[in-house]
């Protein structure tokens, strides 16, 4: 117990003694200390004075979220027209676009950067902009382009150029969406017309061979129920095939689309058990005639090629609409302006951090001093006894 206590005062003299030798050591070399510490920070601050400030300005927008299901929406995402159909959100091939060699190209030959990079090939103005360029996504969904630049203007330009590009992205590429859809339904509304055809032509051909036939109220409810439900799937397969030619297969819209197609799916199911069949509804009504049945089928036809006949005009006009429209769906949230406040150097945490290194360092610069005397006349000893 006692030799611990006296190793533990010992180690307390050996502490307290290297610290009174520290501060000895820098009161007796204190122009030493002094001196180079004055150095050193001079020199900083000299040089971050010379050195020009950089000033970062940020333009924020969001772009539109991915498409719910429904056409417009499908229509006013339409980054994958240029981007590609690959893996990720619409926002991510957004800012991979941004982050791209087509955009920074567009942006050095705007403003000729190689002149003002004074560089001689484009490869080194574009990794000048890439330096001085970063594109992130906030968690709210914002997309933020900051560019950091010795020119405070041309920063600001430049962050409201890249959203420039995004916004022109939009405008092409949604245009181009909707004339693709737009096709694709006049492609439908034509074989629409003939299905009609046909099913009015052999409803009259059967009025003209047996006559008028009167259809219980029962059947004919059913039959309005059914061509509801008919239609409608129908016309989801339309827009789930629409939407896998244009947005690809693993769009988000494609997954809505499906999963409203089995919504709609297990409600004809429903209406089909409840009528006691599971294939053909009227089979239940086994006191009707034949021919009433066989007229109830091509009355139900009728009806669902002329419900499926209004949805098609409905989304035909929408596409029509949305091709014609100038105006992207990209929101700009704030507008890059020149910034007042410099975002580099920042001169009080160099000079702080530089005068505690400088401090350490003269530290050992003060033991030299103090040591090379004996150091030196070591050496002289050494020599003369050789």
């Amino acid at each position: 117990m006692n030799e611990k206590q006296e190793k533990r005062s010992i180690d307390g003299y050996d502490d307290s003694s290297h610290l009174v030798n520290l501060a000895g050591l820098i009161w007796r070399r204190r122009k030493t200390v002094i001196g180079t510490i004055t150095l050193i920070v001079g020199i900083t601050i000299v040089a971050l004075l010379i050195a020009k400030p950089q000033f970062t300005a940020r333009a924020t927008f969001m772009p539109p979220p991915d498409g719910s299901g429904g056409l417009a929406s499908m229509l006013r995402d339409p980054i994958n027209a240029i981007l590609g159909r690959g893996g990720g959100t619409s926002m991510d091939r957004l800012v991979n676009f941004l982050d791209s060699r087509v955009t920074r190209d567009l942006i050095v030959d705007k403003y000729d950067l190689r002149t003002y990079y004074e560089v001689d090939y484009i490869d080194e103005a574009r990794k000048a902009l890439a330096n001085a360029t970063d594109v992130s996504v906030s968690p709210e969904g914002l997309v933020r382009v900051d560019v950091t630049d010795k020119d405070r203007v041309l920063a600001a330009q430049i962050a409201n150029e890249y959203v420039d590009i995004a916004d022109s992205l939009y405008v092409i590429a949604q245009r181009e969406y909707a004339g693709q859809m737009r096709r694709f339904l006049e492609t439908r509304v034509e074989q629409n017309l003939r299905d009609l055809s046909l099913a009015e032509e052999a409803a009259r051909a059967f009025s003209e061979q047996y006559g008028v036939v009167s259809l219980p109220n029962q059947v004919a409810a059913l039959i309005d129920q059914l061509a509801q439900v008919e239609a409608q799937i129908r016309t989801l397969d339309m827009r789930i095939g629409a939407a896998r030619e244009i947005l690809g297969p693993n769009h988000v819209s494609v997954r809505e689309l499906r999963v409203e197609r089995e919504m709609a799916e297990r409600e004809r199911r429903k209406l089909l058990q409840s009528n006691g069949a599971t294939t053909d509804p009227f089979l239940a009504f086994q006191d009707i005639p034949v021919r009433a049945l066989e007229y109830a089928r091509l009355e139900r036809e009728i009806k669902i090629q002329s419900i499926i006949q209004e949805l098609l005009f409905q989304q035909y006009e929408v596409a029509k609409l949305e091709e014609a429209r100038n105006v992207s769906s990209l929101t700009r949230v704030d507008t890059a302006i020149p910034p007042e406040l410099k975002s580099w150097p920042p001169r009080t945490r160099i000079v702080l951090v530089t005068g505690i290194i400088a401090f350490v360092w003269a530290i050992f610069v003060a033991w030299f001093v103090e040591r090379w005397p004996d150091y030196r006349r070591r050496i002289v000893e050494s020599g003369g006894r050789t």
